[in-house]
Order: C-alpha cells, then structure tokens, then sequence
C-alpha cells in the first residue's frame, strides 16, 4: 500500500502551491524619509511577517515634504521604477509619514461618540469648536482622521485630506492601491518588545533612533505618545537633557534602534548618563526571511519603521 502513494505528495505540492497563493499576499511599506525612497517588500506567512526584499533610491529634491508628495505623478513613476527593479508584483501598499503629514492627538470623547465607535464625521463635527486647542497643521474641515482606543480614551491620526489624495495618486500612478498612511510613532510601537497597553499609565517610556543625520526621539506616558521630535547628533546625550529634564520619572526603559553596521552603543555608560535603563532594539528578530541568509546587506534606517508598518498588516 506505501507504495500507491509513493510520490504523491511531492506532486501534490506544487497544486497545493497554487491554491494557497491568493491568500499569500505580498505588500509593499513605503518610506519618504533620509533624502531618500525605501521600499520594503513583505507577505504575511502562517501568521508571521516575512520580508522579501527591500529597495531604495535617491529621492530628487521637491518631489516630497514633510511626508507630503508635491508632484505625484513623478513619485508613482518612481515607485514604480523599484517596482520593476525588484520584480515585485503587488496589490498595494502603505506608507510611513513623519509629521506634520499625520498629526496625533489624544481625546476624552463624550459618552455616546465613545459608544458609537467615534464614527469620524460625527467626530470631525462634534471637534469643530475646538478646532484652535487641536493646533493642527491644516484646516480640520480638510482633515481625514482614524481613531484607536487607548485605555479610557482615544488616539486620533488627523491627515489632510489633500495629503491622502497625493498619496492614492501617487501609489495609483506605480499600479498599487493605497492601504493607508501611518505616523512613525505607531510603527515604532509595533517594534517594542513590550506592549503599551501593559505599561502603569503613569509610567514613561522611550524610543531614541540613532540612526540617519540626526537622532529621533519618542515618548510615551503609558499607552498614550506624548513627544516625537529631532535632535542634532553632534550634540550627543546633552541633546536629551532638555527633554527629559521636563519629566517627573525618567523613562524606563529607553530603547535604542542602532545601525547594526556600526559598534553598538555603550549602554552602561550612557545609561550612568542619562540615568535611564537602556535597551538595544532589534527590529529584524520581528520577522523571518524566506532564505536563509537572503538578507545579505545592513538594512537602511528606513526599514525598521518599514518592519514596524508591516506589522500592522498582520
């Protein structure tokens, strides 16, 4: 009897191949930051984040600022040049903006807002009268927003709507579909290697990425963001000093996202400097590589975000 089915698996593989191949989907994360494009290409395997490959190239001067496309069409070209680059066919993509492209503020809704799920317009009205306190970057009745719970309240990601637009033109220009945009801060959060949502309200915690032309800080009080801004490198660990001089509690712990082509960072000295316990980050222990050893070069700055933003589509 072994022997009638001899073989039948290996040639029921590559059907089973074939039929499980519209549920594997390879995505694209985008990422207009550093001077620079970055693409990264992943799927969604048994659960778990692959990435497939990544692409980057010089980002011409005006096409993008400040996470915003000023001429779309000339970026879906470009995308589309990695696209054919890689080889990479995808349905779509999402991308990663720094602010003031995405703005996020925390809110207290009313009880039936709450209830409701805080429907967006409905939202977007009910926040018109404090419109001034929001201090967005662009008028709130040409904003687009998403919301998410946070414990007894609710994050929004304001973005101009006109923003969003250049984005799905620019992404429609390269063939793909815009799955949607993202702050920097929440792809980070998917980076860390404990939740929020666990942290003590009041406790602070950090993020400090020291990779790129100038380092990039973020903190968080519990679950809720409450900083992301730059601070000139040259000026090493006395460039944190103002911000973390302001806190009650120092953060704990800070994390670290280092270049892991350089000597990692002295962690016990800087933690005697800064009097916070510290944490090397690794982002590329989140996913897997579809061969071993497939990822031959140091990943750019970029695509540890890139590896948090496609987190979010798991």
């Amino acid at each position: 009897m072994a022997g009638v089915f001899s073989g039948l698996t290996e040639r029921l593989s590559p059907l089973r191949q074939q039929l499980l191949k519209p549920l594997i989907r390879t995505r694209v994360a985008l990422s207009v930051a550093h001077d620079q494009l970055t693409m990264l290409v992943h799927r969604s395997a048994s659960g778990r984040l692959e990435l497939e490959s990544w692409q980057q190239v010089p980002l011409p001067p005006d096409l993008v600022q400040m996470g915003v496309p000023q001429q779309p069409e000339a970026l879906g070209d470009l995308i589309g040049d990695l696209l054919l680059q890689g080889g990479i066919q995808a349905p779509g993509a999402t991308a990663l903006v720094p602010t003031p492209a995405v703005v996020l503020r925390l809110l207290d809704l009313p009880a039936g807002l709450a209830a409701a799920g805080g429907h967006a317009e409905d939202l977007l009205s009910w926040l018109q009268p404090y419109e001034a306190a929001l201090e967005l970057p662009f008028p709130l009745d040409q904003a687009s927003l998403n919301l998410q719970p946070r414990g007894s309240r609710w994050l929004a990601a304001f973005t101009a709507q006109d923003c969003l637009d250049r984005w799905i033109d620019a992404v429609a220009m390269a063939g793909l579909e815009l799955y949607g945009l993202e702050p920097e801060a929440l792809a980070v959060e998917r980076l860390l290697p404990r939740a929020l949502a666990d942290l003590p309200p009041n406790q602070w915690c950090g993020c400090l990425d020291l990779q790129g032309s100038s380092w990039q800080l973020m903190l968080w009080q519990g679950d809720a963001p409450q900083l992301q801004c730059s601070i000139d490198c040259s000026r090493g660990l006395e460039g944190l000093s103002p911000y973390l001089s302001e806190l009650d509690v120092l953060p704990s712990p800070l994390w670290l996202l280092a270049d892991p082509a350089e000597a990692p960072p002295p962690l016990e000295r800087w933690a005697e400097q800064t009097g916070c316990s510290l944490e090397l980050l690794d982002p590329l222990a989140l996913a897997q590589l579809p061969v071993e050893g497939a990822w031959v070069t140091p990943s750019p700055a970029a695509v540890d975000r890139l590896v948090g933003l496609a987190l979010g589509s798991l």
